[in-house]
C-alpha cells in the first residue's frame, strides 16, 4: 500500500470516527430527551423542547406551533425571539410553508431572501429549519428554528438533528394529549358521581368542588407541578366519596350527631380507600382519601404523624376543615372566614401541618382583605 492510499485510508477513518461520534452524541441526546420528557404535560414538554432547539442550534427564534384539529389551523404554543406568539395560521392553502413539513412528513430549510409569496411568511428570519411533530397516529405541529447566532444557514446534520428531536418529542406529546383526554374523561365521571352523592344531603352541596379549588390553589402556592396539580384534583373530588356508605339520616340530621353517629362518619375516609382501593395506578390517590382526616400531631385515626402522612392528605386537611367551618350546618353557624383562619392558626402543628396552614391562612387572608393577627404586647 502506497503513502497515497494510506493517506485516503486514514481520511476514510478518521470521517468514519467523526460520524460514528456525532452518531453516539445524537443518540445520547435523544435517550437524554427521552428521560427528561417522561411523564410531562404538553406544556412542560413545549417548554423543555423550546429551550433544547435553542441551545442546540444557537437560534435566537424558536416557534412550536401545534395543529387545532377542529379548526384546522396551527397556533403558537412556545416561542421566542422574532416570532409573533398570536399567529394563526390556516390550512387554506395547503402549498404554504408552515403546512409543507407536516404534509411531507420530512423537515425542510429555507434561506429567506426571494420575494416569493410563501417566503414572506417568513419574512425577517433569514434560514429557517422547520420540522414535523408527528405522534404514530396524531398530527401534533411542528417547531421552527431561525436567526441564529454566529452562522446563519442550517446543514443536513442540522436538519436531520431537528427532525429526530421533533419526532422524539411527538411520541411524548402524542402520549400526554391522550392521557389528558383520558383524565379529564376521568374527572368529569368523578364529578358527575360527586354531584350525585351531595345531592343527597343539603348541608353537603358544592363542598367537594370548593374544596378542590381550595386545595388546587394550595398546590399551586406550594410549587406542584401541573401533573401533580392534577392528582391533587382527583384527590380533592374523590375525598368524601366513603360518604356513600353513611345512612342518610345521618348526613341530613338535623340536630347535633351523637358519638355514636360521630364514629360512622369518622370512618368515611377508610371506606373511600376500600372502595378505591382496585385502582391501579392511583394508589397515591387512594392513601390521600385514606388519610385526609390524620392529625398531625399523631391522634388520628391511623396514627400518622408529620410527614408520614401524604402531602396531599395533609393539604385536603386545611382546606377540608377551612370550608366545613364556613359552612352551615343545622345544629351550629357557620364561622366567619376569619374565626375559621384564626382555628386553623391555632391548630397549627397539633391538628394541620404548620407549612400548609401558613400558606393557607395567608392566601385566605390576602383573598378577604383579612389583617393578619397581632403580636401580643410585651408585659
Amino acid at each position: 500500500m502506497n503513502r497515497s492510499e494510506r493517506n485516503r485510508l486514514r481520511e476514510d477513518l478518521q470521517r468514519t470516527v467523526r460520524e460514528l461520534s456525532d452518531t453516539y452524541e445524537e443518540l445520547t441526546l435523544l435517550y437524554q430527551l427521552s428521560e427528561d420528557l417522561a411523564g410531562l404535560g404538553v406544556d412542560e414538554i413545549c417548554e423543555k423542547l423550546l429551550k433544547e432547539v435553542q441551545i442546540l442550534f444557537d437560534a435566537e427564534t424558536v416557534a412550536i406551533l401545534l395543529l387545532n384539529e377542529k379548526e384546522r389551523h396551527l397556533y403558537t404554543k412556545a416561542s421566542t425571539g422574532n416570532w409573533n406568539p398570536d399567529r394563526i395560521i390556516p390550512r387554506g392553502n395547503r402549498k404554504s410553508i408552515f403546512w409543507r413539513p407536516l404534509l411531507k412528513k420530512k423537515a425542510i430549510t429555507l434561506c429567506v431572501t426571494s420575494s416569493e409569496k410563501e417566503h414572506n411568511e417568513l419574512a425577517g428570519l433569514g434560514s429557517v429549519l422547520i420540522a414535523p411533530l408527528t405522534g404514530k397516529k396524531k398530527e401534533i405541529g411542528l417547531i421552527l428554528a431561525a436567526n441564529r447566532r454566529k452562522r446563519d444557514e442550517f446543514f443536513a446534520g442540522d436538519v436531520k438533528l431537528l427532525r429526530s428531536l421533533a419526532f422524539q418529542a411527538g411520541l411524548f406529546m402524542e402520549n400526554a394529549i391522550l392521557s389528558r383526554e383520558v383524565q379529564s374523561f376521568l374527572i368529569g365521571i368523578i364529578r358527575s358521581f360527586v354531584r350525585a352523592l351531595e345531592a343527597s344531603s343539603e348541608w353537603t352541596a358544592g363542598h367537594t368542588e370548593r374544596v378542590t379549588g381550595y386545595a388546587v390553589a394550595v398546590g399551586r402556592l406550594l410549587g406542584f407541578s401541573p401533573a401533580q396539580i392534577e392528582r391533587l384534583r382527583i384527590c380533592s373530588l374523590l375525598h368524601d366519596i366513603g360518604k356513600i356508605a353513611t345512612p342518610d339520616e345521618i348526613l341530613n340530621k338535623g340536630e347535633r350527631l351523637s358519638e355514636e353517629e360521630w364514629e360512622k362518619i369518622r370512618q368515611h375516609p377508610v371506606i373511600g380507600a376500600e372502595i378505591l382501593s382496585e385502582l391501579r395506578g392511583f394508589i397515591d390517590v387512594v392513601d390521600c382519601i385514606r388519610y385526609h382526616h390524620e392529625r398531625y400531631d399523631g391522634k388520628g385515626l391511623h396514627g400518622l404523624k408529620g410527614d408520614d402522612i401524604p402531602l396531599k392528605a395533609r393539604i385536603l386537611a386545611v382546606c377540608d376543615a377551612f370550608d366545613a367551618m364556613t359552612s352551615d350546618r343545622p345544629y351550629r353557624r357557620r364561622l366567619s372566614a376569619e374565626e375559621a383562619i384564626e382555628e386553623i392558626e391555632k391548630e397549627s402543628g397539633r391538628q394541620f401541618d404548620p407549612e400548609i396552614a401558613e400558606v393557607f391562612s395567608g392566601w385566605i387572608r390576602s383573598a378577604y382583605g383579612i389583617e393578619p393577627p397581632q403580636p401580643e404586647p410585651d408585659a
